[in-house]
């Protein structure tokens, strides 16, 4: 290899490296549970689920997360538990209501990776092709916990 193109070479991956962390940011994993305690078919999740603790990812410490996922194997798919800016908590099934694709969160938006749907935070259809609103469970809370009724 010739310096020309070697020099070349190295720039572009001290580039390119640069820019990665960026890129995998997409591809974390929403396998980042929260932990419940179910009580026949009520889900009761503290209220500290939702406070930011971790400084190493963010430098949100001690603010509110917009979400919590909750594994359910009774349910087969996962709870996103959003605190929406009004303050309450909706609980939905991170279930497409297109063809039943797993969901992921963004924000305050849920995308289905299959086909593009978008559901709100209310599990409202934001975006096609799904035409029906998502699956949302009865929620209610004290000064301590959420409870979702399953």
């Amino acid at each position: 290899m010739k310096r020309k193109e070697f020099v070349k070479s190295c720039s572009l991956v001290c580039a390119g490296s640069a820019f990665f962390p960026f890129f995998l940011e997409g591809c974390v994993s929403t396998g980042m549970y929260s932990s419940y305690v179910l009580n026949g078919n009520v889900m009761s999740i503290s209220k500290t689920e939702f406070i930011v603790t971790n400084t190493k990812q963010t430098q949100t410490k001690g603010k509110s997360k917009q979400y919590v996922l909750l594994k359910s194997e009774k349910l087969g798919f996962p709870i996103c538990l959003y605190h929406t800016n009004s303050g309450e908590y909706v609980a939905l099934l991170m279930m497409c209501t297109h063809k039943g694709c797993e969901l992921k969160p963004q924000g305050f938006t849920l995308v289905c990776p299959c086909h593009g749907s978008e559901f709100s935070e209310y599990g409202i259809v934001q975006n096609p092709p799904a035409e029906e609103k998502l699956k949302r469970f009865k929620v209610s809370e004290d000064e301590t916990n959420i409870y979702i009724y399953l």
